[in-house]
This record gives structure tokens, C-alpha cells and sequence, in this order.
């Protein structure tokens, strides 16, 4: 009887001991998290992602005039993101509504589908700006990139089933 005791004292200090750690660690990312949406860091760390993802693969010449680029081209795409984040948010809105009006939901829907355009022209721009001012051989790595980045795409897309 004393052994089953003991077993069973070992064994629900051991689900405590992980019921506190999952809160624990749920609480840390919550709290971590708390603003996400709310403020606009995340879009500045994405646009200084998207920049390092090209400086790394750029000498030194090419690298400065990246940079110059994308300090010209930040204001227009934390524009884009930003109300990319905020129609998203609208559609979202739209779709847990308790009685959902068709027009509202539409409107949120194309207001997002504008906010990516708008994000998705920026993103162009940008890709112009730099070609016309990068070396031959950082055309050719940025290209290169990019094509690794959409062929990477496209395979966990077909594993998935999405692509024909």
C-alpha cells in the first residue's frame, strides 16, 4: 500500500511540475506576444529580413547601394504593410461576426486583396530600383534567390496538393 502511495505522489508531482512549466511557457509567449498587431515592429524587423536576405549574397559596392534603396523605399512599404495588417484585421473582424452581412465581409476582402497589391507593387518597386543600379553578378545572385525561394515555395505547395 505505502509503494502504491508512493508512486502516485511521484507521479502527480510530476504532472504539477509539467502543468506549471506549459503554463509557464505559454504565459512567456503570450506575454511576449502581447503586442504583436498592435504595434509595427514586426513589419519593421520583416523589411529589415527581406534587406539582410539580399546584403547577404551582395559584396560591398552592391550592399551600399542596397541599402540606399531600402532606406529610400522603408516609409512606402511600413505604408503597405501596415495597412495590409490592418485590412486583414478588418477581414477577420468580418468573418467572426456573429450575424457576418455579405457587404462588410466583401469590402474587408477587397480592402485586404488592395493592401496586398499595394504591398505586392512596392516589393516590385523596390526589385527595379535595385536593378538598375546593382552589378551584373548581383543581378544574378538576387535572381538566383529568388528563384530558389519560389522553387522551395512551389514543392511544400505540391506536397500539400495545392499545384497541379
Amino acid at each position: 500500500m505505502l509503494n502504491n502511495r508512493k508512486i502516485l505522489y511521484i507521479a502527480l508531482t510530476l504532472s504539477l511540475a509539467l502543468n506549471v512549466f506549459v503554463l509557464g511557457v505559454a504565459g512567456y509567449y503570450g506575454y511576449q506576444l502581447r503586442g504583436f498587431g498592435k504595434d509595427d515592429q514586426w513589419i519593421e524587423n520583416r523589411i529589415t529580413r527581406l534587406e539582410n536576405r539580399f546584403l547577404e549574397r551582395l559584396d560591398a559596392p552592391d550592399q551600399s547601394f542596397t541599402r540606399g534603396v531600402f532606406n529610400a523605399r522603408r516609409p512606402e512599404l511600413r505604408k503597405a504593410f501596415s495597412k495590409l495588417g490592418d485590412a486583414r484585421h478588418d477581414v477577420g473582424l468580418a468573418l467572426r461576426a456573429a450575424d457576418p452581412d455579405p457587404s462588410t465581409l466583401t469590402a474587408a476582402i477587397d480592402k485586404s486583396q488592395d493592401a496586398a497589391d499595394r504591398v505586392n507593387k512596392n516589393l516590385h518597386g523596390l526589385l527595379r530600383d535595385l536593378a538598375q543600379g546593382l552589378s551584373l553578378q548581383a543581378r544574378q545572385e538576387i535572381s538566383e534567390h529568388i528563384r530558389d525561394h519560389h522553387s522551395r515555395r512551389d514543392v511544400k505547395n505540391t506536397d500539400r496538393g495545392d499545384i497541379d
